[in-house]
């Protein structure tokens, strides 16, 4: 892990306040208090496979990705991994704690790709969102969409069948990152049959025996190392 390196010429807040004016969490805010709020942040670089955080050993925090992919792991009872949420650029993870209560449920964060973020420590943020409360609402607004996203995906894992599960999966992958293509959609991402198993609680072999399946109907295409939808309305009929 490192800080990011700063193209030559530029200070340090120069290039914070030129990331903060693209994210998201901190767009509204007048140019006077972006330079403000560069003082409390870190600019991170983690490479591809890097642990951003662990489970047992995370702190509070908020975290902004701005380029690359992050994967959210819970592993649960029984010693499985399951991916609770893909995180995309623009998006925030992490949690505050405020008065000594803090979530009982945590998750260890890996980066998918190499990936940059932004970083503000709990005792930052919250001195920030007393500062600037268009911050604190931003951030509850995130939070809570986060939560409902979360909640649908476990929902789905308790009672969806499997090929409904992967469908979502892909339905909704298609809809944040994918590309339309003459009739397809094409998600470009690095995802393994592993990563797909454990994002809808299923086994690898479950996964690769779907998904051969749907690639047979015509319904997707895997072969040139990334998914293309060749027939979205096949993957709504399993969700119905």
């Amino acid at each position: 892990m490192a800080d990011k390196a700063f193209r030559k010429g530029q200070t340090e807040d120069a290039v914070k306040l030129e990331l903060l004016k693209k994210t998201p969490l901190f767009e509204d805010l007048p140019e006077e208090e972006l330079k403000e709020a560069a003082r409390y942040i870190r600019v991170k670089d983690y490479a591809k496979g890097e642990y951003i955080f662990f489970e047992e050993e995370a702190e509070p925090g908020i975290f902004v990705l701005l380029d690359g992919l992050v994967k959210l792991i819970k592993e649960t009872a029984d010693g499985r991994n399951v991916i609770v949420r893909l995180v995309f650029p623009g998006e925030v993870f992490g949690w505050l704690e405020w008065g000594g209560s803090g979530p009982k449920f945590k998750y260890t964060a890996m980066a998918a790709l190499p990936s940059r973020l932004l970083y503000v420590s709990n005792k930052d943020f919250i001195e920030m969102a007393i500062k600037y409360p268009a911050l604190a609402i931003k951030l509850t607004c995130d939070a809570t969409h986060n939560l409902l996203q979360t909640y649908e995906m476990l929902k789905s894992l308790a009672s969806g069948k499997v090929e409904e599960r992967i469908a979502r999966l892909l339905l909704q992958l298609a809809e944040k990152v994918g590309q339309k293509r003459n009739g397809s959609i094409v998600i470009r991402l690095p995802l393994t049959r592993q990563d797909i198993a454990e994002m809808t609680g299923t086994t690898v072999e479950t996964t690769i025996r779907v998904m051969s399946k749907w690639k047979k109907q015509g319904i997707i295409n895997t072969e040139r190392g990334y998914i293309e939808i060749l027939k979205k309305e096949e993957l709504e009929k399993l969700l119905r």
